[in-house]
């Protein structure tokens, strides 16, 4: 009788090996997908000779069984980072920070809540920085609720390693990575504060960006412990907040405004999506979620409007396509053209 191949007929295979110096790793196995004959391992250790040398051994039996094609092994070493708790002052901007000297300018893609779209826009403003002929790495810090693989079409994307390092996926000059290529996608994360953080600094440390022009950060929605972390940690060339019209929303982005005002980290601007809505027949404009809100903050706050997108069916099904707007159509190219070319002139402006 066939035997259905999951998690528990992987077990017994990797049970059923004689450990070398009965060294023994299965109690820190994490998870264990098997989609479409390949089998993705995630174990909570560290990467050592010891430990590559039993999971070869894995990976070497596994592959053996006709019944799968490949075999992956991904080593997620949670281990609590010696991060300080509290918000960092000012005069702390340039200490204690990670070498990303490599990729370029790091832009943060912030929001204070979810459901704005804030993914969305990241990865339609690398593509039209990628599309400028820039190098351009899109990481999806997102942890518990990863959407770049989806939007960029890289959701049964199967992840590499090589000399040690993720690769990251590439698409023209654009390369990204997430931490749902690395779980099956309806795995729920239930990481804690410290495995949370490592999380985090894996996808900066561990995977191999190479030189880039720049670097966009999709954070989650909030201000939590990421946010934080990654205020600490990383040089920030400037952070952009997305907010739709209405005051919920707008209540929100200005707590994301105020953590970026303490942790010195320049703000470049607020985008308003979900503006208006352009009734195809007529042409005329409705404010589903009321007007003016982002105008307003952005003028008490003296930040820069960085521009407004509509609420738009294309944009949407471009999103569930996996192809982003900017290169769909002409009218996205040129909305996010504009807002593109308004980041990079606050970047510039010192």
């Amino acid at each position: 009788m066939s035997h259905f191949v999951n998690k528990e007929y992987i077990l017994n295979i990797i049970k059923k090996i004689e450990n070398p110096g009965n060294f023994d790793l299965t109690g820190k196995i994490e998870s264990i997908n098997v989609s479409n004959r390949e089998v993705k391992i995630i174990v909570n250790s560290e990467f050592t000779s010891d430990t590559e040398k039993l999971t070869n051994l894995w990976k070497s039996m596994i592959e053996k069984d006709n019944k799968i094609k490949s075999c992956s092994v991904i080593y997620t070493r949670h281990i609590t980072p010696n991060l300080k708790q509290n918000i960092p002052l000012k005069n702390q901007q340039f200490l204690n920070k990670f070498d990303l000297s490599h990729l370029g300018k790091i832009l943060f893609v912030a929001s204070g809540k979810g459901g704005v779209g804030k993914s969305t826009i990241s990865s339609n403003i690398a593509a039209q920085i990628a599309e400028m002929g820039f190098k351009v790495g899109l990481m999806d810090a997102d942890i518990y609720g990863p959407s770049q693989p989806k939007m960029l079409g890289l959701n049964n994307s199967k992840v590499e390693i090589k000399n040690k390092k993720i690769s990251p996926k590439k698409i023209g000059n654009l390369s990204m990575m997430s931490m749902g290529m690395l779980f099956p996608e309806h795995e729920a994360i239930v990481w804690r504060g410290p495995m949370l953080m490592k999380g985090i600094q894996q996808l900066l440390l561990d995977v191999a960006w190479d030189n880039q022009d720049y670097f966009i950060v999709d954070l989650p929605p909030g201000t939590g412990d990421i946010h934080i972390t990654l205020a600490q940690k990383v040089l920030v060339s400037g952070a952009i907040i997305v907010s739709t019209p209405q005051d919920i929303s707008l209540i929100d982005a200005k707590k994301a405004i105020a953590l970026y005002n303490k942790t010195n980290t320049k703000i470049l601007g607020l985008i308003e999506n979900m503006s208006y809505f352009e009734c195809s027949n007529c042409g005329e404009k409705h404010n589903i979620f009321s007007s003016g809100g982002v105008k307003k903050v952005t003028n008490s706050e003296n930040l820069a409007h960085l521009g407004s997108i509509p609420l738009s069916k294309d944009i949407m099904q471009c999103a569930d396509n996996g192809t982003p707007y900017v290169l769909h159509s002409p009218e996205g190219k040129e909305l996010f053209g504009v807002i593109v070319k308004n980041i990079l002139k606050q970047l510039n402006n010192v």
